[in-house]
């Protein structure tokens, strides 16, 4: 899959991001069968490292301990050339905020906030999923994180209709995280812009959220 050149492919990707289709999950991997995908994952070429990178991710969403010890190693993927090893890497470090006591994740913020103004959709949508992950086990990093995600709508995508996704995508990570952030500065200010976002289903959950904001006084 690749971000660039998506006509033809485009309101495919889009539809995944909006509407996923339900998948059979990603094989689990035990404690000892981590490091070797790992491995793999952190390999120079091969396809092999794409299905290692989504067991890994897969492992990292159900089993963070497993995989942490290896953090440092995945946060290396973040500069790499191929994207798929990215939008895996990206998802496991979000995956692995809750276990990260020594709170190594605050190296790599940086580098995950650039990549939804990086103008590419699947890495943009993956940071923001990441990072919404990040701000659910560190309240602290809050502020460093949610300004990135209110100012979707002004970044520059291929299209508007990625950008709209996008909106959607962060959209997302306020709803789940909603009693925490809704009274936050510029947050109901987005929601609002939302309500006009041209995908219906994204202006319905706008729409739903500010409600719920008017109804608590």
């Amino acid at each position: 899959m690749h971000e660039t050149n998506l006509s033809g492919g485009r309101e495919k990707v889009m539809s995944k991001l909006v509407s996923p289709r339900r998948k059979p999950p990603a094989r689990m991997l035990t404690r000892s069968q981590v490091a070797a995908a790992v491995q793999r994952m952190a390999a120079p070429k091969g396809t092999e490292r794409f299905a290692a990178g989504k067991a890994v991710a897969a492992t990292a969403d159900r089993a963070p301990d497993r995989v942490y010890p290896h953090f440092t190693t995945i946060a290396a993927l973040l500069d790499g050339d191929c994207k798929i090893v990215r939008w895996n890497a990206v998802q496991t470090l979000g995956a692995l905020a809750g276990v990260d006591a020594p709170r190594q994740i605050d190296g790599v913020l940086d580098k995950l906030l650039s990549f939804i103004r990086c103008g590419q959709l699947v890495s943009a949508a993956n940071a923001i999923g990441a990072l919404g992950r990040i701000m659910r086990h560190r309240p602290d990093l809050v502020d460093a994180i949610l300004p990135s995600l209110l100012r979707v709508q002004q970044e520059t995508f291929e299209t508007p209709e990625c950008r709209n996704v996008i909106a959607g995508q962060a959209l997302n990570v306020l709803e789940d995280l909603w009693d925490d952030l809704r009274a936050r500065p510029g947050v109901m200010e987005f929601v609002r812009q939302q309500q006009r976002n041209p995908r219906p289903a994204v202006a319905r959950r706008a729409a739903a959220l500010a409600a719920s904001r008017s109804g608590c006084g």
